[in-house]
This record gives C-alpha cells, structure tokens and sequence, in this order.
C-alpha cells in the first residue's frame, strides 16, 4: 500500500487503566507504520494526552448506559466517513461494535480480551460466552493477552483456536529504575514513608474487580500480626476510580488513615515504583496485568492473586508470591514474608527484572501487533490482486 494503513480503535472509554496504557504504547510505537484513530463509545479522559503522534483522531460518541442505538448508528457514520483499514475493539463493552463496522464496509475486525470485569471474573456467563460465538462471523481475529485468555475462549466459547492469537503484553524496561538493590532515599513520598518505614503499594483503577478492599484489609492483618512493625508500615494506592469512597470509609473503620494513603491517578509511576518496597496486587480477576511487569522491571518483589494471567508474569518463589483471590489473612503473611526478610525482597526483585527483560519487551509485543495486522492486510490485498488479475483476464477475453 502507498498510504500508510489506518487502524481504528473502538473502546468504551479512554482513561487510566492497565489496557488503555497499553494501547498508548501500541500507538505511539507503530504511528510510523500505521495511522490511529481511537473511537470511545463513552468518551475519555485526560489520558488522551499521553498519545504522541499529533495526526490520532480522538472521538468520544457519548454513549449513554445500555443499548444506545443512535450511538451505534454514530459510530456507523463515523467509520464511513475515516475509511479504516482495520477496526479492533477492545473487551466486551466494545465487542457488538464489530456487526456496526461490517456495516460500514470495513473488511477486516479485530476484537481483544484483555480481562474480565466484577460481574463476570471468571467468565462464565452464559448470555456473554453466546454473544462472544455469536459474534465470530463479523471478526476475523480475537486477541488475548494470555494463555489463560486465550484458552478460554477456545474452550469454554468456542472460539476456533485459529481464529485466535496470543499476544502478551510488553514495556519499555528500560523506563523502570531498579530498586532491586539498596533503594534510593524516597523523595516523592518522603513524608508519608519516611526513612526506615516499609512501603508497599499497589496501582490500578479504583473499581471492585481490582478488590483494593481486600489489600486494605490484609494490610490490617499485616498490622496485627506484626505489631513490633506497625509503627514502620505504610500501604499507598495509586488510582482513581468509582471505589474511591467506599475505600476512604474502609481506611477510616480500621484505623488505618494515618498509614493508608489513596494518592489519585498520577503521571509518575516509574519514579513512585522506585520507592516502593514490595508491590501488591489483590484483583479477583485478570488478564495479563501491565503494572506487574513495571513493577517487575522495578526490581519489586509482588505479591498477587492467582487469577487470570498473573500466573503467566509472576513465578510462584521466584519473583513474587501468588496467594488466592478474596483471602486478605493469606495476603498479608504473603506481604509479612518479605517485610520480615530484606534478602528475600531483593532476591524477588532481581529474579522479576531478569524475567521483565527477557520475556516482556515492549519492542516483542509491537513485533507481534504488526505481524497481526499485517497478516490481515496483506489478505486484503491478495484479493484485490486477484479480483484485478480475473477482471483483466476476462477483459482479454
């Protein structure tokens, strides 16, 4: 193709999340070979900023809650009027978008599971999994990030496993401190943390399926059970979301407002990384979460929910400790383990990073878009190569 092919992007809505910054980086990281445009039925946020190629079209159809069918036919409009190459929609509240981009002539439809959300953690229900195969004649491809994923949806939807692929996710290690070994003297969270206290901290959206809840609450029982530490205990969540106020009130019952602090969205993760102690993780369900791999990259030890893909990043032992989901005693003599052992802290670390820059390079998942894409494209182009070739020949005749 002479032009450079466009990609439009379909989500529910662009804002601070583990798939929107993924997202980020797929565009800023292949807009020399592809145009972007970013399609949110709901509308989007600041985070709209942290794309970097000024030619992105950024749309919000504002959609309202349930079945909005004037969105739909917006949406129509709108992919009549950019000519993608390619739509990709992202989890399920953009998956019956894919039948609206069909209609508007656009050939090929990719569609990604990145995780699942409160209502449905381990995907099981049945109304979803028929509107996933239900859906399979208008998309070519379905996207996981994880084997877990992936598996899934061809085991338990009954999605052919060739129409679909594996693409974990990837970042730029090298944009992460490592904190592996004696950490630096905190400056961003001096004060809240100051030297010789314990830092643990935990990022994410505030919303029930990354159980926030749960973490305070193990991180009382951290208390409790160590209560010679107490006073050098601190827990800090990095986020916004719609759980906000219902973590405040937690943090007040348990007495923990002097130690707990809820820090919002916030643009400086890596440095804030490289002053935590050990990361948390304490969701009831997941894909592949990205914010491991940046806590890995710095140099954190982590502790996680067994759910999902988390599994797939974290090695049981070796990088971190996996405990079950929605059990905050298990979590915190998981925390109380490293807390107690500086070694082991560091040890973790190391292993993570090792494992950051060997498996989860941001430069690998790019490779892996491009290839997808591209395999679609290329497709396209056969055919219209052909379809040209038969014309020709029939001309001659």
């Amino acid at each position: 193709m002479s032009r450079r092919p466009l990609i439009a992007h379909v989500l529910y809505r662009l804002d601070t999340g583990g798939m929107e910054q993924m997202l980020v980086r797929l565009i800023n990281g292949t807009c020399h070979h592809y145009r972007h445009a970013v399609i949110c039925l709901q509308g989007y946020g600041d985070f709209r900023d942290r794309i970097e190629p000024e030619d992105v079209r950024c749309l919000a159809l504002d959609k309202r809650p349930g079945k909005d069918w004037r969105c739909y036919l917006r949406l129509w409009r709108v992919l009549r009027s950019v000519k993608p190459d390619i739509v990709h929609t992202y989890n399920f509240g953009a998956l019956d978008t894919a039948p609206v981009a069909r209609l508007a002539g656009v050939r090929r439809v990719v569609h990604a599971e990145r995780g699942r959300d409160a209502a449905d953690p381990n995907g099981e229900n049945r109304k979803y999994r028929l509107l996933r195969r239900g859906l399979l004649p208008f998309i070519d491809r379905y996207l996981a990030v994880s084997a877990d994923l992936r598996n899934w949806l061809t085991a338990n939807v009954g999605i052919p496993a060739e129409r679909v692929t594996c693409i974990p996710n990837g970042i730029d290690v090298a944009a992460f401190a490592d904190a592996s070994s004696d950490p630096a003297e905190r400056v961003l969270l001096r004060d809240f943390a100051p030297p010789g206290s314990l830092l643990i901290g935990t990022v994410g959206r505030l919303d029930a399926v990354k159980d926030q809840t749960g973490l305070i609450s193990a991180f009382g029982c951290l208390c409790e059970a160590l209560p010679d530490q107490r006073t050098r205990l601190r827990l800090v969540v990095v986020g916004e979301g719609t759980q906000r106020p219902a973590l405040e009130s937690h943090i007040a019952h348990l007495g923990l407002s002097g130690q707990v602090r809820l820090l919002g969205n916030r643009s400086d993760i890596p440095a804030l990384l490289a002053e935590f102690d050990v990361f948390a993780l304490s969701s009831i369900a997941e894909g592949m979460p990205g914010v491991l791999l940046e806590a890995m990259a710095s140099g954190l030890p982590v502790v996680a929910t067994q759910v999902g893909g988390v599994g797939e990043v974290v090695v049981d032992g070796v990088t971190g400790t996996l405990v079950p989901a929605s059990q905050p005693r298990a979590f915190s003599m998981a925390l109380a383990e490293y807390i107690m052992h500086s070694s082991l802290r560091r040890q973790h670390g190391r292993a993570g990073r090792d494992t950051a820059l060997a498996q989860f390079s941001l430069q690998t998942m790019l490779d892996a878009y491009t290839a997808l894409y591209d395999s679609l494209l290329v497709s396209d182009s056969d055919r219209e190569d052909m379809a040209a070739e038969g014309i020709g020949k029939r001309g001659e005749d």
